[in-house]
């Protein structure tokens, strides 16, 4: 019973990972600075959903040797850093001009270098984890009975740091300054891992109230806006109006969050059973269709859409979308299947004891 439900849980996480990737390939149909609607309205939550999901994702555990940080920071370099690295170049024009570009990491340098913009996310991910573990170590030394909550509080200062910090040419090395940002919703995640997973188990009626009135907030703090609202690029530091920011971030994680509680609930208790397996294959593969949909869409599927059909703009994204999507999941369990290492996955071998 207990595995049943640890299970679940993961599920349901994978759930949210799967709907928010397909949210991120839409929102890549256009151009860094084009905005319309549909497209600042998914910008205006969606990064910070990715970073919230991934604290859901992660069990804090205080580091208290030299080698529990060594060890630390070799697997995130692994798993974060090394496919960065690696398509970086594959997808830049060959030029050791660009190696400096590389390794300052921000999402300005990596423009000029003619790569792949999104991989900023893997760098300040990164930087993210870094600041995260520092703050786990620290409330882990004050023994304080919720350690949890007093990590969710510390989500404060680290969002005060990443807003406050002043805008310089070029972007900030590794995105050291949208890391804290980060570094907030990650915080959120950890902190209220818990009371999702418990409120999950709410009646239906409850999660479809709950769901709504998310919808309902995000559809205010958007579209509803209309041309006031702004196109938030969290690559590039740029909020917007911070309370927007912040209403629209809350707001629409906690729709797509509710969406999964329904859709998971559904599959166990609806009228007609579903399976959630191939959603939560997506989800567990957020990472490699991220790293692989991008250019493949502006630069090969886009196009060939045009050919036949030229409007409307959301039509054309929706149909990329989709064939983008299968795309990048059919290379990326190739990928996986035959160089794990690309996407940050280190195969395990077994170790012989020696006799």
């Amino acid at each position: 019973m207990v595995e049943k439900k640890k299970r679940a849980r993961i599920e349901l996480i994978d759930i949210a990972k799967a709907i928010t990737i397909i949210l991120v390939i839409l929102g890549h149909t256009t151009g860094n600075l084009e905005t319309p609607m549909y497209r600042r309205l998914l910008y205006s939550f969606h990064m910070p959903l990715f970073f919230f999901l991934a604290g859901l994702s992660i069990r804090p555990k205080a580091l208290k040797t030299f080698r529990d940080w060594k060890d630390f920071i070799k697997k995130n370099l692994l798993a974060l850093i090394v496919p960065y690295l690696i398509f970086a170049f594959i997808y830049a024009p060959f030029s050791f001009d660009n190696v400096p570009k590389f390794l300052y990491g921000s999402w300005q340098a990596l423009g000029k270098a003619g790569t792949l913009t999104s991989l900023w996310y893997l760098t300040a991910f990164f930087a993210a984890r870094i600041y995260c573990q520092i703050l786990v170590d620290l409330v882990g030394r004050t023994a304080a009975e919720n350690q949890k909550m007093i990590l969710g509080l510390l989500a404060v200062p680290m969002f005060a740091i990443g807003f406050l910090l002043p805008k310089i040419e070029g972007g900030y090395p590794w995105c050291l300054d949208i890391g804290f940002v980060a570094a907030g919703f990650i915080l959120l995640g950890i902190a209220l891992r818990q009371q999702i997973l418990i409120f999950a188990q709410a009646k239906g009626w409850i999660l479809s109230i709950f769901t709504a009135a998310a919808a309902f907030i995000l559809l205010c703090g958007t579209i509803l806006r209309g041309d006031a609202l702004e196109l938030s690029l969290m690559c590039g530091s740029d909020y917007g109006n911070l309370f927007w920011f912040m209403l629209n971030a809350v707001s629409g994680s906690a729709l797509v969050i509710g969406i999964s509680m329904l859709l998971f609930r559904i599959s166990r208790e609806g009228a007609w059973p579903f399976s959630t397996a191939a959603i939560t294959y997506v989800g567990q593969h957020t990472l490699g269709i991220f790293l692989l949909h991008k250019n493949f869409q502006l630069e090969l599927v886009i196009p060939w859409i045009h050919t036949w059909l030229t409007g409307p703009q959301l039509l054309v994204a929706c149909i990329a979308t989709c064939i983008s999507f299968a795309a990048a999941l059919l290379m990326c369990s190739i990928i996986e299947k035959y160089v794990p290492q690309l996407l940050g996955q280190l195969p395990r071998y077994p170790v012989q004891e020696n006799r």
